[in-house]
């Protein structure tokens, strides 16, 4: 019979960061691909979820990129691409709510950042 996959972490990772850079190319497809295997393999990971979620953005679909994150486990970074999904749909009031979970939880400056920045129109 097949074996099933065994993705170790830094599997994981180097699959991600593959996933990401295709991203920053503009290569959404194929991101998207790497993503949905890593989402399917390792449901629990953030990086399958915020890499999905990213390539819906570049896709322009916020609302798929919501539902894959509201999936995923809450954490701050995850949260941060939510509040990010939600600013862009024009959710601002879920967007707000979220930011300030963020805020509440001591999230890193960065996710911080790029959260208010996507509420603030960025």
């Amino acid at each position: 019979g097949m074996m099933p996959i065994e993705l170790k972490a830094d599997a994981v990772r180097l699959f991600a960061e593959i996933g990401f850079l295709g991203l920053g190319h503009g290569k959404t497809a194929q991101a998207g691909v790497i993503f949905d295997m890593l989402c399917s393999l390792r449901p629990g990971e953030e990086a399958g979820a915020i890499g999905a979620a990213l390539t819906a953005l570049a896709a322009n679909r916020p609302d798929m990129a919501i539902k894959v994150l509201k999936a995923a486990e809450q954490t701050t970074s995850v949260m941060a691409f939510s509040a990010m999904a939600h600013a862009r749909l024009g959710e601002t009031a879920m967007a707000r709510a979220l930011v300030e979970d963020l805020e509440a939880m001591g999230a890193d400056a960065s996710l911080l950042e790029m959260a208010t920045g996507a509420l603030n129109g960025g």
